[in-house]
């Protein structure tokens, strides 16, 4: 039985793009789990859609689709299992800069509304124009520098940043 070329073209472009997505979720959902299951279902509403738009520019796409999905599961305020206990603070020995500047950032974009968070991460760390995020977003440009803005000052509270080239810094290092 002869594949589907369109099957191999989409399963080509799930395998060169799951980390890229599943980083991009990450970012917006902050957990490893419901990133994960965000970037699955994005790939599944791709799949639904894929004749159509694999001719175009099917990552813009797929990003589009990670964005609304998390923006709308975020108002329907299921919270999910919560743990019941937390683990023991230990000792973190030297050589771990990284890690805690990592979770510094993290706990600092958790303190971010979605929209703040999505817009810094998609101008800073995808590297994407106002115009792109706002596209994403679904909101004006001037929304997407009201957002950016507020964002990056609540970072530069948080965590001292001077700049937004900080910030994209420590996301070309993998931090954020």
């Amino acid at each position: 039985m002869r594949a589907d070329p369109v099957d191999d073209d989409f399963d080509a472009f799930v395998r060169a793009r799951w980390s890229t997505t599943a980083r991009l979720a990450y970012a917006l959902t902050l957990d490893h789990q419901k990133a994960e299951d965000l970037a699955q279902e994005a790939f599944t509403k791709l799949w639904f859609h894929w004749r159509k738009v694999s001719g175009g520019n099917p990552e813009a796409y797929l990003r589009k689709i990670v964005t609304t999905t998390f923006l709308s599961g975020r108002r329907r305020r299921w919270t999910g299992e919560r743990p019941t206990e937390t683990p023991p603070d230990t000792a973190v020995g030297a050589g771990t800069a990284q890690v805690d500047e990592r979770l510094a950032l993290r706990e600092a974009m958790a303190r971010l509304s979605p929209r703040q968070r999505a817009a810094v991460y998609l101008r800073y760390a995808e590297d994407l124009s106002e115009r792109s995020v706002a596209d994403l977003l679904g909101c004006s440009v001037g929304a997407v520098k009201q957002h950016t803005r507020r964002g990056l000052d609540a970072l530069r509270t948080d965590l001292h940043f001077g700049t937004p080239d900080e910030l994209a810094d420590l996301a070309g290092r993998g931090i954020a």
